[in-house]
């Protein structure tokens, strides 16, 4: 009977070790899993993060464009009223070649 108790004991043991294995390699596998999920979410967070600032650079650039433009096109309608002025003081303020007999 005791060369029985014995096998059953190491089976036992054995039994138990492989259980042992088997939940670390588990532990690990749900590890890695799990820091995988985490670089995923934190490249996603990462891809928002400069996106955002991405738009606003792009924001940025647009309107220091509309500004630019708005001041081009101040500039170019108070050069044509100077000019529209400087030809009326050349004609002398006389406007009678424009009008009909």
């Amino acid at each position: 009977m005791a060369p029985n108790v014995n096998f059953q004991r190491r089976k036992h043991q054995r039994d138990a070790k492989r259980d042992i294995e088997k939940i670390r390699k588990e532990l690990l596998k749900q590890e890695k899993q799990q820091k995988k999920q985490q670089e995923k979410k934190q490249k996603k967070q990462q891809k928002r993060e400069r996106n955002k600032q991405q738009n606003k650079e792009h924001s940025a650039l647009l309107a220091t464009e509309r500004c630019k433009q708005y001041y081009e096109n101040k500039k170019q309608k108070k050069m044509a009223a100077e000019a529209a002025a400087a030809n009326l003081l050349l004609n002398g303020g006389n406007f009678r070649q424009f009008s009909i007999h």
